[in-house]
């Protein structure tokens, strides 16, 4: 053996690499084939002598002697997840048609496929698991598309189309077969550009955007995005709800490749001076956060793979509900979990599991995302929001006088008058003040309410009823603290806070 010839390759559900020898000299196994060892074990060692060859020796002997008694081979070699992950659904890994070692995402792929949500093939087999999707992702192909003699003048002489006023720009796009639809704004200086484009009601891109898409290039409901928008890739899908800050660069190396998706769900927040690398998949899911100056990275830059350098090319992922901190690079190949936290100036080099929180260069597990609420600290943080809401209302100048019971307050607003009330649980309108209302409860029983009245389910995330300015207002206030109520999307149209 010698110095510096690979000696074996580790392989993870991330990348294969060589291990090369420290040294010349005889290399001695201490493990036989198929054994599990404790991480951190050495397996193997280079004797460089005699001596050495012969104590090495003897130390395999101990070590297959202590050794637990290997399992039966499986027919093929995975990773212990992949095979906990088989065995837990009765897979048989013979199903999977792949040559060399089979990880955990080659599981999901074939149970996603068995449950008829295979990954398309323009995701290039990334697992879905975790991820919703736009509703425009789903969309059939023909839908907004351009008449081609248009979308070549649009790459011609993009400056003539940024020039328009937005309503005119809209008007184009629309009369040549782009679907666009009521309330959608295109700031100063903004270039749309695709095959298809699809702007549904509310969408809007600030002043000197740029969206530029090989193929489709598609907003849902109310998705705003600040000035400076920089967006190429080959597919954008958008979600309804979407909220994104200025100077947010979404494309860079690799952008025209044919694997260069951007997937972004509802209700996502993209904050400023993000840069998201699409040129593999991202799949961004609903309500996940991607903070400010994040990067998302889906390939290096480095020196040559034939002088050993890494060169990597790979999808990342962010299902449903997780966070991504202030200034953390999530890099090629990795995957945050559903509900996962990561938290800021991190540099996330693996998967986070769901509902950790990890934080660190590089990233690793520190805890739980969030703690688990009994009902009696429930209701005290709601009666806590109702006190910090009747604060903020006083502090903004709105008249604000209490209840007769001492269980909320009234807000004049708009000529009225409306209360507000924090109710643990609410089985129906009975017992509520009268007249205009707005009520939050961690528990709605349902059935029918006056006209004018609104109840907020905090827990299940749900409006019901109807109200004017007031009920706005106290629904941006549990926005701002993560309580995003459905039906939507919505965005504050302006009221008391």
């Amino acid at each position: 053996m010698r110095k510096h010839q690979p000696v074996c390759v580790v392989e993870t559900t991330k990348a294969s690499l060589e291990v090369e020898a420290p040294g010349a000299g005889t290399l001695v196994r201490l493990y036989d084939e198929g054994a599990e060892v404790e991480l951190g074990r050495r397996i193997a060692l280079i004797a460089e002598s005699a001596e050495e060859l012969a104590e090495a020796l003897a130390g395999r002997e101990r070590a297959r002697e202590a050794a637990p008694a290997p399992a039966a081979p499986a027919s093929r070699k995975a990773t212990r997840k992949a095979l906990e992950l088989a065995e837990l659904h009765g897979i048989d890994l013979d199903e999977i048609e792949k040559k060399g070692f089979i990880t955990e995402k080659d599981v999901e792929a074939l149970l996603a496929g068995r449950a008829g949500v295979e990954a398309p093939t323009l995701l290039g087999g990334v697992s879905t698991e975790g991820v919703t999707f736009p509703a425009s992702f789903h969309e059939d192909e023909a839908v907004g598309a351009l008449e081609p003699a248009f979308l070549a003048s649009l790459r011609a002489d993009p400056d003539a189309f940024r020039a328009l006023p937005s309503e005119e720009k809209l008007a184009a796009l629309r009369e040549h077969g782009a679907r666009v639809g009521e309330g959608v704004v295109l700031g100063e200086g903004v270039l749309v550009v695709a095959p298809r484009v699809l702007l549904d009601d509310g969408a809007s891109i600030g002043d000197r955007g740029t969206v530029d898409c090989l193929e489709v290039a598609a907003f849902g409901p109310l998705a705003q995005f600040g000035p400076d928008l920089d967006l190429r890739c080959r597919r954008a899908y958008v979600g309804a709800g979407v909220w994104a800050g200025r100077n947010v660069r979404i494309g860079g190396g690799g952008h025209r490749d044919p694997w260069a998706v951007l997937t972004l769900g509802d209700l996502a927040f993209v904050g400023e001076e993000a840069f998201v690398n699409v040129c593999r998949p991202v799949l961004i899911g609903r309500e996940v956060f991607l903070t400010m100056r994040s990067i998302v990275v889906t390939h290096n830059v480095g020196h040559s793979v034939l002088e050993g350098y890494e060169n990597r090319f790979a999808p990342v992922v962010l299902e449903d509900r997780a966070q991504v901190g202030m200034g953390t690079v999530v890099y090629a190949g990795c995957r945050v979990r559903e509900g996962a936290i990561v938290a800021s100036n991190s540099y996330v080099v693996s998967d986070i599991p769901a509902g950790k929180l990890a934080i660190g260069v590089p990233a690793r597990v520190a805890g739980d995302a969030r703690r688990e609420l009994d009902s009696r600290r429930q209701a005290e943080l709601g009666r806590r929001m109702l006190d910090e809401l009747r604060e903020l209302l006083e502090a903004r100048g709105t008249e604000v006088a209490d209840l007769d019971d001492g269980h909320g307050f009234r807000v004049a607003a708009e000529g009225s008058e409306t209360a507000v009330v924090f109710v643990p649980r609410l089985d129906s309108a009975d017992g509520l003040p009268g007249g205009e209302t707005v009520a939050l409860t961690l528990a709605y029983g349902g059935g029918e309410l006056p006209a004018g009245t609104a109840v907020l389910d905090l827990l299940a995330r749900r409006v019901h009823g109807d109200g004017g300015v007031v009920l706005e207002s106290v629904r941006e206030f549990c926005r701002k603290r993560g309580i995003r109520l459905e039906p939507g999307p919505w965005r504050y149209p302006g009221g008391l806070i």
